[in-house]
């Protein structure tokens, strides 16, 4: 028999809600007081989460399993999701007389089964206002159908739920209100403070304190005059009774603070209003003591700027960047008026000739908002020009943002003459005026920079006066001179755009230009200078005859750095002397070994100190395979830096090297640097690079070669099999057994074995089979003529064809063309080297050529 139920039963749970007891004791509440009015109820709370769409097992669970309330913890909403899911999704009560006949429950049956449910009875919990709280349930373990009085009583609990839940939401919302405006009144950056009618402090923030210096108990019922100059008083009572009179007030005023010091406050009086009556005035005041210290501190720089004697000028940060500023020396400079250059866009003052350069850096420095100074030519309005020392700087806000730009122009004009003379003075020879010997060196090294296979090629005539010494002696110092400034004169009209003319030394010139095309044009030129030359000098009462000796250096292949073609021009100078002089010599190729009038007792010291000094380089050229393009690896090539001589030819100095043993502690040196920067490349690059090395014969048959190529490969940590050392065919022709025995040795270790040279030595084919080498590298002297000579064409088909029989990789040297590379692609050579590609190069620059070959 179902018990009566009364007001009096719920006034216990009506207390927990008036009283805000925690929602779950409440809830918990509910659920015992229905189960104790409807027998064999398992009573359910599940709360709605907005968020996350789903239903949550809020109370309940002591009547479940935990596989249960694990599974309906999180019911989505909608038909079918139960029976609470689906009275959340209808907003009406459900009730499930039969779950395992219920379709609502078709998904849980197996879940029902288990826990030995039969019956579920289920009501949204809503808010007057048509919030979605959750759903009540209860759930029975018979199949049970609800009376009249089980379904008021579960609306009853239903509306004791809503209204715990609600109240609580409401109270929230209040205690909410009510901390944010405790926060905003308490940690308020600015000062904060109420008044009562008669003016006197009720109340302040923590800002208060931290800014005026005073505690809240020393501020605390005292009136505010307590704490305004009595000067001021007046103006602050007119503004608080407008205040009480409901009417907002906001004005600067200075207050004491605990020192005794004047602090500025931007204030705002607020009335207080409650209940429609004024009870009260709000006051918040912000310090603007620093702001009305920078006005006065602008003031004074404003007329700084003013009385400034360099031009200073503001612009915005706009892409143009306007003129917003100038001041009267600016426009004292320029000569413009100040309505003419606002509004300008600060280039305005460039012209055409304006340094290119300069103005790139000035951009860049714009575009990172970065301060920079430059030197620019600029021009006045009446069209003469200046020269500006321009400091220019980003101007930025507390936020770090760029607001303006700030420049600084100071008219150098004749400190810049002044330095123009002298680096004129330090370029130029002091007697004829042309660019000195350093000046020239400069200039000629740009041009190799800048040369490149579609400009004619870069010529240089060396010029030696034939006897001036013997002429400067017998007619004296100052005949000569003007002797020399008349030759520098005639070759000067010689000149012709592009051309570059020095005095390189005492009675020597140097003319580099661009081209002649051809070599019937460059004697042509040659023999022009000497005609011009020999033609009669007049000075004073002497007539003189003069003849001159030329050297000819053209820009090729084999010219690497700017002192390979001086040197060859000085050198073909020499031998027009030995000719006879008042002559001209080209420089060939054949001739570049080393000059008969090198001091070799010399060279051997100097080679020394080189070893001591480290004045070598070591230049890697690349590998390439032919089919894909690719990079493979690289040979180690040495040069020598010379600190005076600039480069020397390696087959200058490595024959001398070789006679002195000196070869030994060169060529370990080049082993060990050429294995420590191709695993440094290696490791930085994410490569398997191979590095070839040169092994010269004493090198190689030295005692200990072994132990120094154990210690090269554990100090720089590169896998063996990436080094290959390079012997020629006359290391095998000399002690052949002795030879293999070193080679297997070199072979166990993991390093490969590459015969250079191969096909200009004596040894007989049938040693390849004998060799334990990985490589042969054909001499590129079967190269040069592969494409117009049959012969070598079938020689190198026939060494590729049959190294390939011996398993042996073939590598092509001296490549330059594009028909050597297409025909040495299609006999099957492995890999070419060879200008075609790259010239050698130092380790830094490998990545730029590296790139380049690999896209």
């Amino acid at each position: 028999m179902e018990k009566k139920y009364d007001d009096q039963d719920t006034s216990h749970i009506f207390n927990l809600i008036g009283q805000y007891t925690d929602l779950t004791l409440i809830l918990n509440a509910v659920s015992e007081w229905l189960e104790s009015r409807i027998p064999h109820a398992l009573v359910t709370i599940m709360l709605y989460s907005e968020q996350e769409q789903v239903l949550k097992l809020f109370s309940g669970q002591k009547h479940f399993s935990d596989q249960y309330c694990t599974t309906i913890d999180g019911l989505k909403i909608g038909p079918h999701q139960g029976t609470c899911g689906t009275a959340a999704f209808s907003r009406k009560l459900v009730v499930s007389s039969n779950l395992m006949e219920d379709p609502n429950w078709a998904s849980y049956r197996a879940l029902v089964d288990a826990e030995q449910l039969a019956s579920c009875w289920s009501a949204p919990i809503i808010s007057a206002t048509g919030i979605l709280y959750g759903t009540f349930a209860t759930y029975y373990r018979s199949s049970t159908i609800p009376t009249e009085a089980n379904i008021k009583l579960l609306q009853q609990a239903v509306a004791l739920v809503a209204l715990a839940i609600e109240l609580k939401d409401e109270r929230q919302k209040r205690l909410a209100m009510s901390e944010k405006y405790s926060s905003f009144y308490t940690y308020h950056p600015d000062i904060i403070f109420e008044l009562d009618m008669q003016g006197h402090i009720l109340n302040t923030n923590i800002a208060c304190c931290k800014i005026t210096g005073f505690s809240e108990e020393q501020i605390q019922g005292q009136h505010y005059c307590a704490f305004i100059p009595a000067e001021y008083h007046e103006m602050v009572n007119s503004a608080f009774e407008d205040a009480l009179q409901g009417k907002a007030q906001y004005y600067e005023i200075p207050i004491y603070n605990a020192s005794g010091e004047i602090l500025w406050l931007d204030l705002t009086n607020l009335p207080v209003i409650q209940n429609q009556k004024v009870t009260g005035v709000f006051g918040i005041g912000r310090d603007i003591t620093s702001r009305r210290k920078n006005k006065e501190n602008l003031r004074l720089l404003k007329r700084g700027v003013d009385a400034s004697p360099n031009g200073i000028f503001i612009t915005d940060a706009s892409e143009e960047m306007l003129m917003v500023y100038v001041n009267p020396a600016f426009l004292n400079l320029t000569g413009y008026t100040e309505q003419e250059v606002i509004g300008q866009s600060c280039n305005f003052l460039q012209g055409f000739d304006t340094d290119l350069e300069q103005i790139l850096l000035l951009k860049q420095a714009v575009i990172e908002r970065k301060e920079i100074q430059v030197t620019l030519k600029n021009y006045c309005k009446d069209g003469s020009w200046f020269w500006s020392r321009l400091t220019l700087g980003p101007v930025l806000d507390k936020e770090g943002k760029c607001t303006h730009f700030l420049g600084i122009q100071e008219d150098i004009t004749q400190q810049r003459i002044h330095e123009e003379y002298i680096e004129h003075q330090h370029s130029h020879d002091y007697l004829t005026g042309l660019p000195n010997q350093k000046a020239f060196e400069l200039f000629l090294e740009q041009s190799l920079e800048t040369q490149h296979d579609s400009l004619p090629p870069l010529t240089l005539f060396y010029i030696d006066l034939d006897d001036f010494k013997s002429l400067n002696d017998s007619l004296g110092h100052q005949v000569g001179d003007q002797i020399l400034k008349s030759v520098a004169e005639r070759l000067q009209n010689f000149l012709t755009e592009g051309d570059f003319l020095s005095r390189f030394a005492e009675d020597e010139f140097a003319l580099l230009m661009s081209g002649p095309p051809d070599q019937k044009s460059v004697i042509a030129v040659a023999e022009k200078i000497l005609d011009l030359l020999s033609q009669l000098f007049q000075v004073d009462h002497h007539q003189i005859h003069l003849s001159a000796s030329i050297g000819i250096g053209v820009n090729n292949a084999s010219i690497q750095r700017s002192s390979d073609l001086l040197y060859q021009s000085v050198w073909a100078m020499k031998e027009a002397k030995k000719q006879g002089r008042n002559t001209w010599q080209c420089y060939k190729e054949s001739h570049h070994n080393v000059s008969p009038e090198i001091d070799y007792a010399h060279l051997r010291l100097e080679l020394r100190e080189a070893i001591q000094k480290k004045q070598f380089n070591v230049f890697y050229q690349p590998l390439i395979h032919p089919s894909t393009g690719r990079v493979k690896g690289v040979e180690a090539l040495i040069r020598w830096c010379h600190p005076e001589r600039g480069y020397i030819f390696p087959d200058v100095f490595i024959p001398l090297a070789e006679r002195t043993g000196q070869i030994v502690a060169i060529g370990q040196w080049v082993l060990e640097k050429a294995c420590l920067d191709i695993a440094a490349w290696n490791q930085q690059h994410s490569t398997d690079l191979t590095v070839s090395v040169n092994i010269s014969p004493l090198q190689f048959g030295r005692t200990g070669f072994l132990e120094g190529l154990k210690h090269v490969l554990e100090l720089s940590q590169l896998p063996p099999e990436l080094l290959k050392i390079e012997i020629t065919e006359g290391v095998i022709i000399t002690g052949a057994e002795r030879t293999v025995e070193i080679l297997k040795s070199v072979r166990a270790l993991g390093v490969q074995v590459s015969i250079d040279d191969f096909g200009t030595g004596y040894s007989s084919l049938s040693y390849l089979r004998r060799l334990p080498i990985s490589q042969i590298k054909l001499d590129r002297s079967f190269i040069e003529e592969l494409t117009i000579n049959n012969q070598d064409a079938a020689i190198v088909q026939s060494i590729i064809n049959l190294a390939h029989q011996l398993n042996l990789e073939v590598v092509a040297e001296g490549v330059e063309t594009l028909k050597q590379a297409s025909l040495l692609y299609q006999q099957g050579c492995d890999l070419l080297q060879g200008y075609f590609y790259a010239k050698p190069a130092p380790i830094t620059d490998l990545k730029l050529i590296y790139t380049a070959l690999e896209n």
